[in-house]
């Protein structure tokens, strides 16, 4: 019975990612009751408060797992994606640069094609630079919960166990299955497109050696597309931000603008995909693999 939790490198891959994600759960379940024990009570729809508190709750709970098991394997909690010494530098920033394109680039084809058309600011003065600052905060908060929880601790578990790749495609079928059996009017293009950006967020991981392109990226592609475009999404009940930035007008076909869906779910998703991957390949060749990649990942990509 041993070996089916202990394997030659201790406890195996599985039970850690297994450990992990319960003793993060709960922890995060325990901080929102005591949120809400203390008067908060969450709004229906998305609601910048509900991300502060749910996310940062997460990533705090995270954190703080993360903290008990690197002392467990003896390593640093930056081993696990997010090294300190590079906190918000070049890569981040650069993530940032890719994901405010990304977003810009389908949104371009979908107005090319007459699925939107944008009449203007939706907020004005104090009120949207409320917005911008608050949701901008969140975002980051809702970057860094998303990619530790997909790509920091869990995946480095699973990757050690069972390879890089495969642990990639697990955990990216994973991202798009969430969406779309927990959200509302969700489709296969939904789901496909955003187990493709986690995948492509991982490939990053890959080139990069860290987290932090990703995170950036993450950051901004939700930022300028929830909150800039005023793309809907189905956990708001497939409507835009109520506080969005621009006057947005989705007039297209579903497959063109995305529906209830928001721009992920527009078949012009798929281009811009394909072309991050491309540019990506190029932009972090993989001959620059050895000297990038950090420790903690080395194992799992040999």
């Amino acid at each position: 019975m041993k070996t089916i939790f202990v394997g030659p490198n201790g406890v195996r891959a599985g039970w850690r990612f297994l450990l992990f994600v319960v003793a993060s759960m709960t922890l995060q379940n325990l901080l929102q009751f005591a949120v809400m024990k203390a008067g908060y009570k969450p709004s229906p729809g998305f609601n910048v408060l509900d991300f502060l508190i749910s996310d940062g709750a997460g990533f705090v709970a995270m954190l703080a797992v993360a903290t008990a098991f690197a002392r467990w394997e003896r390593r640093t909690v930056g081993s696990y994606g997010f090294p300190i010494r590079i906190a918000f530098g070049a890569k981040w920033w650069e993530g940032m640069l890719w994901g405010t394109l990304a977003p810009l680039a389908a949104m371009g084809m979908v107005v090319a094609a007459g699925g939107a058309h944008i009449d203007g600011l939706a907020l004005h003065g104090a009120a949207l630079a409320k917005a911008v600052v608050l949701w901008f905060v969140t975002m980051i908060v809702l970057g860094f919960f998303e990619e530790f929880l997909f790509r920091g601790y869990p995946f480095d578990a699973l990757a050690r166990g069972m390879g890089f790749w495969p642990a990639a495609w697990l955990l990216a079928i994973l991202f798009g299955a969430l969406h779309y059996f927990t959200k509302p009017m969700e489709n296969w293009v939904d789901a496909t497109t955003v187990g493709l950006l986690g995948l492509f967020m991982t490939f990053a991981l890959r080139r990069t050696g860290d987290l932090w392109f990703s995170a950036g990226f993450h950051t901004a592609f939700d930022f300028i597309a929830l909150n800039v475009l005023g793309a809907p999404n189905t956990g708001n009940d497939g409507k835009p931000l109520a506080d969005r930035f621009l006057a947005t007008r989705w007039t297209g076909a579903d497959w063109i603008t995305g529906g209830p869906r928001g721009l992920e779910a527009s078949l012009f998703m798929f281009i811009v995909i394909a072309a991050l991957f491309v540019a990506f390949d190029r932009r972090f060749p993989a001959k620059n693999r050895e000297v990038q990649e950090p420790a903690v990942i080395e194992a799992a990509l040999t």
